[in-house]
């Protein structure tokens, strides 16, 4: 049944291409007077489609766990379809026929290419994962698979789930099952009932990565977060990074300096000084930095002590909810980055008062400041603003996530759904 899905995966890739080639000649040829240059166009890009089909399958997008249309695999559909771009023109510098140099032609392909994949993709992923649910069957009976159960009932679009067994002995074949999840269970028995079940096994661990991108703290053994806190980045990587991170910076600075003037305006007439609100945030290795926000709350909203803000806090004033809603309050933070406190993408660095509480109620946290904390991260586009400990150990699961899958991809996806994100919320 998985080889079925990937086929028309990859015959609506075929699809998607041929139509892109097909809006191409319809904006750039004329169809009566022009159809035997259109044939040799059409002959070209068959062969470059090929090329094409090759890296989707290099960039690991025929595994049905990158159809889920969430940051990362867009990133890595985007990534993709740029290397198809670049082979196209050395694929077309070195193979033209006849003088034929389409360069516009390609680039309009390659557009019109990646929206028709995103947007198959993500009907593909509505047909097959709600309106044809994968059927899931877990095997075991420690809490942590029936708190799977649970959160696959709270969200059906993951799966369906069909069968429960309490060991691998109670389990039956002959049943319709996609997806086997299982814990502290015999290999080779997994191994005999998923070939039985034509069903594809998983881990425990594995299923929260694959459903819910985030790693449990109950599945987070010591060996795994030493695991955690010993991955390093190279030398090249954080230059690579830090100059990717200096010029978006710079650019965002530079375009929203209009706006900020005219918030630092509203903000002296509505409220007065100070018009930057400077507090300390807990970095890389447990560092204490200053953190720059445009201010959004009164003057004496912590007279009593810093406290988690509420979803309608009444200390923020009406200026400051404006620029809340518009995020130019987080705008200064790009000086942040500028200047090293911060990365562009990472955990968002928590206030040492809370830190101290957190770190207290919630095993292994000290594994956020083994990275630069970022702007944006996993967990701000994944879970709602952290108001008590129980949020924070939510947000912090999906820090996990991160920890383990940091990778330039995800970190572009990201980027592109918190821009998503602002510009639509």
């Amino acid at each position: 049944m998985l080889q079925h899905r990937r086929f028309i995966l990859f015959v609506g890739d075929i699809l998607s291409l041929v139509f892109a080639f097909m809006a191409m000649v319809a904006i750039r040829f004329n169809l009566h007077t022009q159809q035997s240059f259109i044939g040799k166009q059409a002959e070209l890009f068959a062969w470059l489609f090929v090329i094409w089909l090759i890296v989707f399958f290099v960039f690991d997008l025929y595994n049905l766990r990158r159809v889920n249309p969430n940051p990362r695999n867009i990133g890595l559909l985007i990534a993709s379809m740029v290397t198809n771009v670049i082979l196209g023109i050395v694929y077309f510098y070195f193979f033209s026929r006849a003088g034929i140099s389409p360069k516009t032609n390609l680039v309009l392909v390659g557009f019109f290419a990646l929206v028709l994949l995103i947007v198959w993709r993500r009907l593909f992923y509505h047909l097959f994962t709600v309106r044809f649910t994968r059927r899931i069957a877990t095997i075991g009976t420690s809490p942590l698979i029936q708190e799977l159960r649970a959160e696959l009932h709270k969200h059906p679009h993951f799966g369906a789930h069909a069968m429960h067994w309490d060991s691998i002995e109670h389990a039956t074949d002959g049943q319709l099952i996609n997806i086997l999840i299982a814990e502290h269970t015999d290999p080779r028995g997994l191994l005999t009932l998923s070939k039985q079940l034509n069903a594809e096994a998983m881990t425990l661990g594995e299923s929260y990565e694959t459903f819910f991108a985030k790693i449990p703290l109950s599945l987070l053994s010591e060996e795994k977060a030493i695991s955690l806190m010993t991955r390093h980045e190279s030398k090249a990587t954080y230059v690579l990074y830090r100059i990717v991170e200096i010029i978006f910076a710079s650019f965002v600075l530079i375009i929203t300096s209009p706006f900020l003037l005219i918030a630092i305006i509203a903000r002296l007439i509505e409220d007065g000084r100070p018009i930057f609100f400077n507090h300390e945030r807990v970095g890389k290795n447990g560092k204490i930095f200053l953190v720059y926000k445009l201010r959004s709350m009164s003057k004496d909203a912590e007279k009593h002590g810093a406290v988690w803000a509420d979803h309608k806090d009444s200390r923020i004033t009406p200026v400051g909810n404006i620029l809340r809603k518009t995020h130019l309050d987080e705008v200064p933070q790009m000086w942040n980055i500028i200047k090293g406190d911060i990365a562009l993408v990472g955990p968002r660095p928590e206030r040492p008062e809370f830190v101290a509480t957190l770190e207290q109620n919630i095993p292994y946290y000290f594994l956020r400041h083994t990275i630069r904390p970022g702007f944006t991260g996993w967990a701000q586009i994944k879970y709602r603003y952290a108001r008590s400990v129980n949020d924070s150990q939510e947000k912090f699961e999906y820090d996990l996530y991160y920890l383990k899958n940091k990778n330039p991809l995800l970190d572009i996806g990201i980027v592109l759904k918190t821009l998503q994100i602002i510009f639509t919320h």
